[in-house]
């Protein structure tokens, strides 16, 4: 059945006549039966009917993502700072996954170490990064962010970052699982990036030095801290506001999660406090913004948990990080359907 739901998407993710419904399924060959266990429908205004993606059998289960969260965050992996032995543990883990999923590598190597200056020295620090190649728009990019590493450990305190952000780096492994599956329309890069908490510095240098042109590149997926709620339960969306079609499928995804839609910069609620918040220096898609490329960037508030110790992955609820995962792969499906120009000139 995998073979027909790419050829259907762009009548599932339309409106189209209910009248005509029936026939084009049936054109398909997909039975009503399986519609209904890949997709959630709703009837609006004047007979059309819009569906949405919902929790497919081929999906990735929300339980694998959590293994994944529990792997990432464990005391072994020492709080994943740069440079440690517990980054080395998390890389390798990541490599692991990337080769288990199939996924291809740039110059036969998923490791891309790097060098930078911080505090008038030399560091190092090191991506892992993997490919799937599209069949519609192959010469086309879409790089999927999520860093790995985190704040490791003080004396005898592992900082476990289960939510910032071993849990954006699992759904980037689940979502490149279902592009694996389906082949893509666009080629998507997976980069597991480095230095993030220091100062975004593994974003920076896979773009000082892309393997692929920056050209070629026409957008940003990044995912940041997407396990855990704000206070009213929401998930953060920041960069769709150019894309009217993307908020209105986000906004009536019956099984995703609240989103709120924010611009670059906008509040942040905290313990209580409200405080102005540039979203674009955030997390990684901040230095795409500066290169000129688009970027959708999709996580969550501050929590009381947030780089304390208690960041752990028994404090996330599967129920709503499935609502997140729903909502990172229905925001995928529609960039899919989007020509190359759609995304590279909304402003």
């Amino acid at each position: 059945m995998a073979k027909y739901l790419y050829s259907t998407l762009s009548v599932l993710f339309g409106s189209v006549p209910a009248k005509k419904t029936k026939k084009l399924f049936s054109f398909k060959r997909i039975n009503c039966k399986q519609i209904a266990q890949l997709f959630s429908c709703r009837l609006v205004g004047q007979g059309l009917i819009i569906c949405f993606i919902s929790i497919s059998a081929n999906a990735t289960s929300v339980n694998s993502v959590l293994a994944d969260i529990q792997q990432l965050s464990s005391e072994s992996m020492q709080g994943r700072q740069t440079n440690t032995l517990g980054s080395e543990q998390a890389q390798a883990y990541i490599a692991a996954r990337y080769a288990a999923l199939g996924l291809a590598s740039f110059k036969q190597s998923y490791y891309a170490n790097y060098t930078y200056q911080r505090a008038w020295s030399d560091k190092t620090g090191t991506n892992v990064q993997a490919w799937v190649q599209g069949c519609k728009y192959p010469e086309h990019y879409i790089v999927v962010t999520a860093h790995y590493d985190h704040l490791g450990r003080k004396g005898s305190q592992v900082y476990h970052g289960a939510d910032d952000n071993a849990s954006g780096v699992a759904a980037m492994l689940a979502l490149a699982q279902q592009l694996k599956i389906n082949c893509p329309a666009y080629s998507y890069i997976f980069l597991a990036t480095d230095g993030e908490e220091t100062g975004l510095y593994g974003s920076k240098a896979f773009l000082q030095q892309p393997p692929v042109a920056l050209t070629q590149i026409i957008l940003n997926l990044n995912l940041d801290m997407i396990s855990r709620a704000d206070r009213r339960g929401r998930l953060y969306v920041t960069g769709a506001n150019k894309y009217s079609g993307l908020k209105k499928q986000l906004t009536l995804l019956e099984q995703g999660a609240p989103i709120r839609f924010l611009s670059a910069s906008g509040p942040n609620h905290f313990n209580g406090q409200s405080r102005s918040q540039n979203w674009l220096t955030a997390s990684d898609h901040g230095t795409f913004h500066r290169q000129g490329i688009n970027y959708i960037f999709i996580g969550g508030q501050e929590h009381p948990h947030y780089h304390t110790t208690d960041d752990q992955w028994h404090y996330i609820d599967p129920s709503f990080l499935q609502q997140s995962l729903n909502s990172i792969y229905a925001t995928v499906f529609w960039l899919e359907q989007q020509h190359p120009e759609r995304l590279i000139r909304a402003k």
